[in-house]
C-alpha cells in the first residue's frame, strides 16, 4: 500500500511540471511574437513618418503660400508710433495688472524704434529695386533733435536717388517737419496743425514760490555755468544760464539751412514772422501752410487715399484697397546679413537715459542693469573689444562711479573700450566717458556740462509758523539734528558745500589724467558749460567725430582683428514689479523720529546731471 502511494504522488508531480513547461514555452514564444509586432510596428511608423514628411515638404511648395510678402510694385506704407531709441529696453515680465487694460499704464506698451535700424531702413529703401515710393506718416515719432538730422539727411538721399516719398500728416512740430521737409509731397488735412519753435523753451523758477511756502532750498554748485540749479534759487534764468545754451544756434543753423535747401522756406521768418500776415488778414489761416509753401496739397482723407490708389494702384485682391505694403512686412522682406561665425567678438554696451540706482528701463540708465552688462562684456573670453554707446544727461555720481570702476575692471584685463557719444553724453554721461581709449562723438552731440551739483531741502520756517520746535540731546554733535526740519548751523553747510567742490575737484582731476589735458586747461573749459560735439572736439574734450559704425571699424582695427562679430549687450530685465511698487507705504513703516545725518545725505544728493540738455530728447 505505501509503494503505490508514492507511484501516484510521482505521477502527479510529473504532470504538473510538463503543464509548467508547456505553459512556459507557449508564454516565451507569445513574448517573441508580441516583442517582434512590437519592433514592426515601430520601425513601420517610424518609416512612414519620415516618407509622409518628405514628399509633403517636396510637395506642399505646390499649394501653400508664403507669409513673406513680395513688395514688387507696391508702395511703402510706414507710420511710426513710438520713439527712436539707441536700445531698447528688455520688458519686464508680464504680470496679472497688465491684463487690467487701460486701468494701469504699461512700460510693455512703448514701441522703440533703434537708431541705427532707421538709418538703415531709409538706406535700404533708396537702394530697393522693387519700390519706388514710401507714404511716411512722422507725426507720431519721438525723435530728439540730434538724432533728426541723420535721419532726414538719409530721407533726402533715398529722393535724390528717384525714390519718391509722400508726407501724410495731421500736425507736424519742429522735428517732424524735419523730416518731412525732404519728402516729395506734403499732403495735410483743412484742420492740420504745424508748429515751428525752434530749440528752447520756457522753465519755471521757484524762488518766490519757496518764500511764500516757507521752503528753504539748499543748493550747492561748482562750476560758474552749472546753473541747471537757478530755478531753485532765482526768480529769472542769469545771463550764465543764456549763454551756457549757445551750443544749440549751430544745430538749428543747420536745421534752418537744410529745410532752405529742401523747400526754400526760412524757418527762422515762419517761426518769428509768419504769424503777423494772419494778424493782418491777408492770408486765411486754413491756408497758410500751403500760401507759405510749407506744405503742398491740403486735402482730407477720402481726396488723399483716392489719389494715392490712383497713382499707386490698388491692391490685386481688393479694389479697395491701397497696393501698399506696411512697414513691418516691408522690413521682413529686406535681406539680412549672414551673422558672423567669428569668435572675436566687439561688445556694445548702450548706456541711455538719467545715470541713477535699478534696473534699466526707459529713459533710466540703472547701474545695477548697466554694471551687469559692462561685467557680461569683459567677463566673456570672446570679448576683444568694448564699445561704450553714451546717450545720457547724466545723474547720480554714485552710480556714474559704479560704471566707471566697471569699464576700468576691462581696460585692467587689456581690452580696448571705445566711447561712441549719442544724442548726449554730458556730466555724468562724460564722467563715464573720459577715461576711453579714443571717445567718438556726433557733430551735433551734446557733451560737457563738467560740473556738480546739490539739492535738499528744509521746512524749518513751516514747523516755526505751526509752532512745532525741534529740539533733543545726543551724545554726539549731529545726532540730534534733523537737516530738514532744524535751520543748518553755518559749518553743516559748510560741510556740505565740501563735498560738492570735492566731487568737482575729482571730476575735474578725471578728466585731465584721463585725456592727457593740463588741469588749468581743463578748469577753464570745465565750470558746468555745455558743448556740441564739435565744439567739444576742438578743446580736445573728443578725439573724433564719427558714428557708431566708425567706433566699431576702429576698436577692430586697433585691436588687430581681420575677422569679427558684433554683439550688443542686452540689458537685464527690471524685476517684475518694479514699475508697481508701493514704497510709499514702506516709507511710512520705516520712517523714524530721527533723522541722523550720516555721510550718505551727502553723496546721494550730489548730482553730475546737466539740466540745460533736457531740451535735446
Amino acid at each position: 500500500m505505501v509503494k503505490k502511494k508514492e507511484k501516484t504522488n510521482e505521477g502527479f508531480l510529473h504532470k504538473i511540471g510538463k503543464f509548467l513547461v508547456a505553459a512556459w514555452g507557449y508564454i516565451v514564444v507569445g513574448r517573441d511574437y508580441f516583442w517582434k509586432a512590437v519592433r514592426f510596428t515601430l520601425a513601420t511608423g517610424i518609416f512612414l513618418f519620415i516618407a509622409i514628411n518628405i514628399v509633403i515638404s517636396l510637395i506642399s511648395p505646390l499649394w501653400q503660400e508664403s507669409n513673406e510678402v513680395d513688395p514688387t510694385g507696391k508702395v511703402v506704407v510706414f507710420s511710426p508710433q513710438g520713439v527712436v531709441v539707441d536700445q531698447p529696453p528688455t520688458p519686464a515680465p508680464a504680470q496679472w495688472w497688465q491684463d487690467l487694460d487701460g486701468v494701469i499704464p504699461s512700460q510693455n506698451g512703448t514701441i522703440y524704434y533703434p537708431y541705427q535700424d532707421m538709418l538703415e531702413y531709409f538706406e535700404d529703401f533708396k537702394n530697393d529695386e522693387r519700390v519706388d515710393a514710401m507714404i511716411f506718416d512722422p507725426s507720431g515719432l519721438g525723435v530728439s533733435i540730434v538724432y533728426a538730422l541723420p535721419i532726414a539727411k538719409k530721407m533726402k538721399e533715398a529722393v535724390d536717388a528717384g525714390k519718391e516719398i509722400v508726407v501724410r500728416s495731421d500736425f507736424l512740430t519742429d522735428g517732424t517737419y524735419l523730416l518731412a521737409s525732404t519728402a516729395t509731397e506734403i499732403s495735410v488735412p483743412t484742420y492740420s496743425g504745424i508748429s515751428i519753435n525752434g530749440f528752447g523753451g520756457a522753465r519755471q523758477y521757484l524762488k518766490n514760490f519757496f518764500e511764500k511756502f516757507l521752503i528753504t532750498p539748499r543748493i550747492f554748485a561748482a562750476g560758474d555755468f552749472k546753473t541747471g540749479p537757478e530755478p531753485y534759487t532765482s526768480d529769472r534764468m542769469s545771463d550764465e544760464a543764456k549763454a551756457n545754451l549757445a551750443f544749440y544756434d549751430p544745430l538749428w543753423n543747420k536745421w534752418k539751412n537744410f529745410v532752405f535747401e529742401n523747400r526754400e522756406i526760412d524757418l527762422q521768418w515762419l517761426a518769428d514772422e509768419s504769424y503777423k500776415q494772419i494778424i493782418d488778414g491777408s492770408v486765411n489761416p486754413l491756408e497758410a501752410s500751403l500760401v507759405w509753401g510749407v506744405v503742398d496739397v491740403i486735402e482730407e482723407s477720402d481726396a488723399f487715399d483716392d489719389r494715392m490708389k490712383e497713382k499707386f494702384g490698388t491692391a490685386e485682391d481688393d479694389d479697395e484697397a491701397l497696393n501698399a505694403v506696411y512697414y513691418r512686412s516691408y522690413l521682413a522682406s529686406l535681406e539680412e546679413d549672414m551673422p558672423s561665425k567669428s569668435k572675436n567678438e566687439i561688445k556694445v554696451v548702450t548706456v541711455e537715459g538719467t545715470i541713477m540706482g535699478g534696473p534699466v528701463v526707459y529713459g533710466q540708465a540703472g547701474s545695477d542693469g548697466i554694471v551687469k552688462m559692462l561685467k557680461e562684456a569683459h567677463e566673456d573670453e570672446d570679448t576683444k573689444a568694448i564699445v561704450l554707446r553714451v546717450n545720457s544727461p547724466g545723474g547720480s555720481v554714485v552710480d556714474s562711479d559704479y560704471m566707471r570702476w566697471e569699464i576700468e575692471k576691462a581696460q585692467e584685463k587689456g581690452i580696448p573700450v571705445v566711447v561712441s557719444m549719442g544724442t548726449l553724453a554730458a556730466s555724468g554721461g562724460y564722467w563715464i566717458s573720459s577715461l576711453a581709449d579714443k571717445i567718438y562723438a556726433e557733430p551735433d552731440t551734446i557733451t560737457g556740462s563738467i560740473g556738480v551739483y546739490g539739492t535738499l531741502f528744509s521746512f524749518e520756517k513751516i514747523f516755526d509758523w505751526m509752532g512745532i520746535n525741534y529740539d533733543g540731546y545726543s551724545t554726539t554733535k549731529w545726532g540730534a539734528f534733523d537737516l530738514t526740519a532744524m535751520d543748518w548751523p553755518e559749518e553743516f553747510e559748510n560741510l556740505m558745500r565740501a563735498g560738492i567742490y570735492s566731487t568737482y575737484d575729482k571730476f575735474t582731476s578725471q578728466v585731465s589724467n584721463d585725456r592727457g589735458i593740463p588741469i588749468e586747461k581743463v578748469r577753464e573749459i570745465a565750470k558746468g558749460r555745455v558743448y556740441s560735439g564739435e565744439m567739444a572736439l576742438e578743446i580736445d574734450l573728443v578725439d573724433e567725430l564719427g558714428t557708431l559704425d566708425d567706433a566699431i571699424k576702429y576698436v577692430a582695427e586697433s585691436a588687430e582683428l581681420e575677422d569679427y562679430k558684433v554683439e550688443h549687450v542686452i540689458p537685464p530685465a527690471p524685476a517684475a514689479d518694479y514699475m508697481f511698487q508701493f514704497d510709499f507705504i514702506k516709507n511710512l513703516f520705516d520712517a523714524k523720529e530721527n533723522n541722523h545725518f550720516t555721510a550718505e545725505d551727502i553723496y546721494k544728493n550730489i548730482k553730475i546731471y546737466c539740466f540745460e540738455c533736457e531740451i535735446v530728447d
